[in-house]
């Protein structure tokens, strides 16, 4: 009775800071590699910022000085007369020179827009797995999140069969000081207890390590969970496979990764093609830093310009490179394929490992039905001394573990359809529990 108002006390005190299915699965946004990938998306969202200003103009300002040892001279020679007759000095020792250029491509072969598409796409790749990794991390919460659930239910089953163990032996004992039962069937019944013992004091340890996992995964304290509720509707095989081919994260990301690498294959093929620029730059020098000259040279030297150069042979390195490239888009179609392949497969199995999970909780509810009557069979028997005391704790034990199963395989099943759900994408799991 002390044990049954105890654990009334406790599954009380546990239930008023339990938390629901939902609630856990919001505080996933709040997970350490969640947020460490929300960092990555966001540099690679400004390496393409970054990458779309090479299509842009550059302007630059440059100033330079040197002091030259010695001033710049021009010797006169006369023919009439042998050696030097006279120098001429033709600079200053102070060289000052400033500009400002600007310049733009007009054409680098496509290298530019490729290199923009790249840096777009692995920003999208970047996004792509972190919704992926906030998948993984709903896949992962909901099997601890189960078991933690499983593990409490497991403990109820434990501590009513601990009860009924108490209670035969108390019977036991009755019978025993009467002199109606040997020694050995009491203390098999109080060994029978001792072991129901220590199995809630592993499970409860087991329940320990899981709520650990659960608080270090979602980054927040959980002290206990809810029963979590179940789908409204099983989703078919066909139209989960059909949701996870068009939508699921880590195949898109696997996508965008075969278009980077055709934008690969346009980078090399730009070297086949001339590259052409201009350029106009205001540009003075002089002795001092007012750029007025020097006296003996113009001080203005602006310009226009274009250039255009074109490699007409390399070794046959640029022809080596786009058939690398090509190659790199070749692997990384079949690399999609092969993936696709996979989940479909995963997804077959998955629905496979739902029906026997279903079948094995029929067959471990019509057990525990069976185990119940047995157990109430046998206390008649125990108090008619028509059964030993060794028949009777193992019916209660019995009848603990089937429900222990009945427990477990129900947490499995569920955990097993949520799984599912996820295998779709994680916005089929977000819709289908209604999640932000």
């Amino acid at each position: 009775m002390r044990n049954s108002l105890l654990f009334v006390l406790f599954f009380l005190l546990t239930s008023l800071q339990a938390e629901s299915y939902r609630q856990i699965l919001q505080k996933v946004d709040d997970a350490l590699a969640l947020q460490s990938a929300e960092q990555l998306e966001k540099a690679a969202g400004y390496m393409a910022e970054a990458a779309k200003g090479r299509n842009l103009p550059s302007l630059d300002a440059h100033l330079s000085a040197a002091y030259l040892k010695e001033t710049p001279e021009m010797y006169l020679h006369f023919p009439a007369l042998p050696g030097p007759t006279g120098a001429v000095p033709m600079g200053t020792k102070e060289k000052w020179q400033g500009d400002v250029t600007l310049s733009y491509p007009l054409f680098t072969g496509f290298a530019i827009t490729a290199a923009i598409d790249k840096a777009t796409l692995q920003k999208e790749t970047a996004r792509l797995k972190r919704l992926d990794l906030k998948r993984n991390l709903y896949l992962q919460t909901t099997k601890l999140y189960t078991a933690i659930y499983a593990a409490d239910r497991i403990l109820e089953a434990q501590r009513k069969g601990l009860d009924a163990i108490e209670a035969a032996y108390k019977k036991a004992k009755g019978l025993y000081d009467n002199g109606l039962l040997p020694p050995a069937d009491l203390y098999n019944i109080e060994a029978k207890k001792y072991a129901m013992e220590a199995q809630i004091t592993q499970s409860e340890s087991q329940k320990r390590q899981l709520l650990n996992s659960l608080s270090w995964l979602v980054n927040a304290p959980v002290s206990g969970v809810e029963n979590p509720a179940a789908f409204k509707e099983n989703p078919t095989k066909e139209s989960v496979l059909d949701e996870a081919l068009r939508e699921r994260e880590d195949i898109l990301a696997l996508a965008a990764a075969v278009e980077a690498d055709r934008s690969d294959e346009r980078l090399a093929k730009s070297r086949f093609y001339p590259t052409v620029g201009v350029a106009a730059a205001i540009s003075r020098q002089g002795d001092t830093l007012e750029l007025n000259g020097d006296g003996y040279t113009n001080a203005d030297r602006s310009y226009v310009g274009a250039s255009a150069s074109w490699n007409l042979f390399s070794g046959l390195a640029d022809k080596n490179r786009l058939e690398a490239a090509r190659a790199k888009t070749l692997a990384a179609k079949l690399q999609l394929n092969d993936y696709k392949k996979r989940v479909a497969m995963e997804i077959d199995n998955a629905f496979a490992e739902l029906g026997a999970l279903q079948s094995k909780l029929l067959s471990a509810q019509m057990e525990v039905k069976a185990r119940e009557e047995y157990c109430k069979l046998t206390e008649g028997r125990f108090e008619n001394q028509l059964a030993s005391a060794d028949e009777l704790s193992r019916a209660i034990a019995d009848l603990a573990a089937a429900r222990a199963r009945v427990a477990a395989l129900k947490s499995q099943l569920f955990a097993q359809k949520a799984t599912i759900r996820l295998m779709a994408g994680l916005k089929s799991f977000e819709s289908a529990y209604r999640l932000p």
